[in-house]
């Protein structure tokens, strides 16, 4: 199960790439295009903004969470034994699937919403449909949600047990074994 997790977080990442590499073309072709022939590529503002983007902004956000990559300040904590140092990262993740499960809710009901009316943007002959970008938002924030889930899980198991699991050993200092030091057995 989890390794078709990592899969599908860094399809997802890949998919964010692809819709860089592609903005980029998109973005470049109208630009010279404006500025050689006269006329720019219809629709790149509409398409660029509400696919490319929001396809950078928040495909990534579970493949972040996987890295543990997000921004930690480890002023307060920076004193504290390992493990107590784990099990509060695992309450701070309960925060965060909270937080993020209900913006998955929210934006699956903003989906929804989105496209029974179809959305639309008005560019320059016609509309372009962004009614399928709003489910990208959904996608972003369910997979982070998911993975923020298997992080926590792993923390409290290692904050109560003491076994680091083998992809967080470097995270607690590079420890070679799978098991706290003696003089960290005590919370």
């Amino acid at each position: 199960m989890k390794r078709l997790l990592d899969a599908v977080v860094t399809g997802a990442g890949w998919i964010a790439g692809i819709a860089t590499i592609i903005m980029m073309f998109h973005v470049t072709i109208d630009v010279a295009g404006r500025q050689l022939f006269g006329h720019p590529l219809t629709g790149t503002v509409e398409i660029v903004s509400a696919y490319n983007m929001i396809a950078l902004a928040f495909l990534p956000l579970a493949l972040i969470a996987r890295e543990r990559g997000h921004i930690i300040v480890e002023l307060f904590t920076g004193w504290m034994k390992m493990r107590p140092r784990t099990l509060l990262d695992a309450f701070v993740a309960i925060i965060t699937l909270v937080y993020t499960s209900v913006f998955t809710w929210k934006a699956i009901e903003v989906a929804i919403d989105k496209t029974e009316i179809r959305e639309a943007k008005e560019a320059g002959i016609g509309f372009v449909e962004i009614w399928p970008a709003r489910w990208i938002v959904a996608i972003g924030f369910g997979l982070m949600a998911v993975y923020v889930l298997v992080l926590m899980l792993r923390d409290f198991r290692t904050g109560i047990t003491g076994e680091i699991h083998p992809e967080d050993v470097e995270r607690h200092g590079g420890v070679s074994s799978t098991h706290i030091n003696q003089g960290e057995e005590q919370l």
